[in-house]
């Protein structure tokens, strides 16, 4: 259960919402809350301490980022986590990176499952292997997908996820 006060730095991925939602049919346990999303940094920082500087050095990082193409070829599980890996992971971890270097103090889950969680798409959490196994299948029938990714969003979790800064990116050279 997310605490109240938290925040997130994700990136929506607007064309895998459909996906989400069969899967919300199928399982308790897949993804609930914001909409499909590649989570940057998660948690980010308390609410509290989201003032104005904290947005303008967002800013500063997330809207010098070109907008990117992924694609999401497979459904992978472990552990009761099931989730998609986009392709190609290379922008999304540089810009991990420059966030972590730009806030070294925040951890990527708390350290729950190491420093490098690597970019992915959550479909669901804690699922038994029957479930986890059904949601691969399910997801699996529906891919590949692809996905332009325009924008990232700070939001806080207060009962309820609510958006508190939106970053669109740049778009690419031609």
């Amino acid at each position: 259960m997310t605490q109240r006060g938290r925040s997130v730095l994700a990136i929506p991925v607007p064309a895998a919402d459909p996906l989400l939602a069969r899967a919300a049919e199928l399982s308790p346990a897949a993804r609930r809350g914001l909409p499909a999303h590649i989570s940057l940094l998660y948690p980010f920082r308390p609410a509290a301490d989201l003032d104005e500087a904290t947005v303008t050095a967002l800013a500063d990082v997330l809207e010098r980022q070109p907008a990117m193409e992924v694609r999401f070829e497979r459904c992978h599980h472990h552990d009761g986590f099931v989730y998609l890996r986009p392709d190609p992971l290379q922008p999304l971890t540089g810009l991990i990176a420059a966030l972590r270097r730009r806030w070294p103090g925040v951890v990527p889950y708390d350290g729950r499952f190491g420093e490098d969680v690597g970019a992915h798409l959550t479909v669901a959490m804690g699922a038994s292997p029957r479930e986890a196994a059904a949601l691969v299948r399910a997801v699996e029938a529906t891919l590949p997908l692809s996905a332009r990714l325009t924008e990232a969003w700070l939001a806080v979790f207060d009962g309820a996820w609510q958006p508190r800064g939106r970053f669109r990116f740049r778009s690419p050279a031609r």
